[in-house]
């Protein structure tokens, strides 16, 4: 049985999406919904907390609690995840070709030093956690829309930063996967693995969003070399990215596989009572 708090941050919730409570608008003061509810302020209080920590209210200081507005306005959904080129280099879909390097708040747009490694980063690279390598960080976004914009860890594998030493600094033009084609004579390929968590304080200030309530979009992206045979590909840098998953969604295509290529043959076993699916090797 849902906790009395549970059931008044549902009914608050479920006003909130179905318009009742539409975005900007003040909520009830919490002495009025303790009334009509029969409760306590604290009760009142867990409610909210509830709905504070989903990103659906905000608390403005002293003007109360509001339904937080949407961000319709500036919602970007990339639907090509395909690695594209321009007289500038390397750029991931024509969603974010006119996007640009911002600045940090203290005017660098690059920041190049040397870093623990996070542990998932890590285990994309094959090292132990927490050893110390280059990482280039920036900020980058739409110079015309300050919401839209993402940052980017580019934690560059060891061996790399030896043999090619401008990714310590000033890439140059073309940026760094051009200096990493120049000196390996041979193409990158590229990977990504897309997940959520919850923000930082830090990254809730740089990507201009709430501390609470709006998760992050992240994106793992691994440049590789790739090796013939049965040799595992050589990871040469993972890129960590992290957006707004209030402003930012990635859509795109979902073909048929060659078992489910028109016409298809009619299905002959029931759903629901069909056997246990064979394990996958």
């Amino acid at each position: 049985m849902a906790a009395r708090y549970e059931e008044i941050a549902r009914d608050l919730r479920e006003r909130i999406t179905a318009g009742t409570l539409p975005p900007g608008e003040p909520l009830p003061l919490m002495r009025d919904i303790a009334a009509e509810y029969g409760v306590s302020d604290i009760t009142v209080r867990k409610a909210m907390s509830v709905l504070k920590r989903e990103g659906l209210i905000e608390s403005r200081r002293r003007a109360g609690t509001y339904v937080r507005e949407h961000p319709d306005r500036v919602r970007l959904t990339v639907r090509h995840r395909q690695i594209e080129r321009d007289e500038l280099g390397y750029y991931s879909g024509p969603e974010v070709q006119h996007w640009r390097a911002l600045p940090h708040p203290d005017g660098e747009q690059t920041r190049v030093t040397t870093a623990p490694v996070p542990v998932d980063v890590a285990d994309a690279l094959g090292i132990e956690a927490h050893t110390p390598l280059t990482v280039r960080k920036r900020l980058i976004g739409d110079p015309s829309i300050p919401e839209h914009r993402q940052l980017a860890d580019s934690w560059i594998a060891e061996w790399v930063a030896e043999e090619v030493p401008s990714l310590s600094g000033d890439t140059g033009v073309g940026g760094m996967y051009d200096r990493i084609e120049e000196w390996a004579q041979k193409p990158l390929h590229w990977r990504e693995e897309v997940s959520a968590r919850m923000p930082s304080p830090d990254e809730a200030d740089a990507l201009l969003i709430p501390r609470t309530g709006v998760p992050l979009l992240r994106t793992i992206r691994i440049a590789y070399f790739a090796e013939r045979g049965r040799k595992p590909d050589r990871i040469v840098e993972v890129q960590d990215i992290r957006m707004s998953a209030a402003l930012f969604a990635v859509g795109y295509p979902l073909p048929r596989g060659e078992s489910a290529k028109w016409p298809v043959a009619p299905a002959s076993s029931d759903y629901y009572s069909a056997p246990d699916a064979p394990e996958q090797s």
